[in-house]
């Protein structure tokens, strides 16, 4: 009895030594997914690292959480498939609507975001989305414009197809591949101006949809710690100097 006593005591003293430490759900590391190419709201900067008025806000939160974190940057349907597989804990600068609140638990936005149809200056025959039936069009899958040609019956008389970036878009715009792009109005005029390219505007009304960090249905606890972060830097003035200085 007195060995197998010493064995247990050794045991349960290797296993002390070898076992990971207990770490809070404060100090677990966060994974932040973002998209590419969406300047001036998230995208690579000439290091290729993660840039762009949502990229910062995150670093900001991660930071006011305390917590070591990550901004990942990838395209923009495989940062969504990610979150939705576990595979991020958060993503920022999401647009939140009724089709993605059937997935994921968004904060109170921090900012909106609007969302028009972009056709070249010279193509004087698109004027509005009815002219566009029939043609290809570079767009985003549940956009406001997606949802305004859902409305109208014209979803499916549009044929939408979708990039990896909006840079790309707007080159197939320039190229003659689509007709017009479908984005955010601050992200198309910067890239059609890198692009030299003139370019005018279709506005569908799009009021402004708002946007914030999202997390899985089911993460309460995350999704608060999120919110109060934000809510703490609102407060303090640390989060309103960043949206002055990306939207304007």
């Amino acid at each position: 009895m007195r060995w197998i006593l010493q064995f247990s005591w050794a045991a349960y003293c290797l296993w002390l030594l070898l076992a990971p430490a207990v770490v809070s759900a404060e100090e677990t590391p966060l994974d932040c997914g973002m998209a590419r190419g969406y300047p001036p709201y998230q995208y690579l900067d000439a290091q290729g690292k993660p840039a762009g008025l949502d990229a910062e806000v995150a670093k900001l939160v991660l930071a006011r959480l305390g917590v070591t974190g990550r901004v990942l940057p990838g395209d923009w349907d495989d940062v969504v498939a990610s979150l939705r597989l576990g595979r991020l804990d958060f993503v920022c600068g999401m647009e939140i609507n009724h089709d993605r609140e059937h997935f994921f638990a968004f904060t109170t936005p921090y900012y909106t975001r609007k969302v028009v149809i972009f056709v070249r200056r010279d193509e004087t025959g698109f004027k509005s989305v009815e002219d566009l039936v029939g043609k290809a069009v570079a767009g985003d899958r549940h956009s406001f414009v997606e949802h305004y040609l859902k409305e109208l019956g014209l979803l499916d008389a549009i044929r939408i197809i979708r990039t990896r970036t909006k840079d790309q878009s707007m080159r197939m715009l320039k190229d003659g591949k689509v007709v017009a792009v479908i984005a955010p109005l601050a992200v198309g005029r910067l890239l059609a101006g890198r692009q030299g390219m003139p370019v005018r505007v279709i506005d569908v009304g799009d009021p402004g949809s708002p946007v914030g960090f999202a997390v899985e249905k089911s993460n309460d606890v995350l999704l608060k710690r999120l919110e109060n972060a934000l809510e703490e830097l609102k407060r303090e003035g640390a989060l309103q100097p960043v949206l002055d200085r990306w939207l304007h």
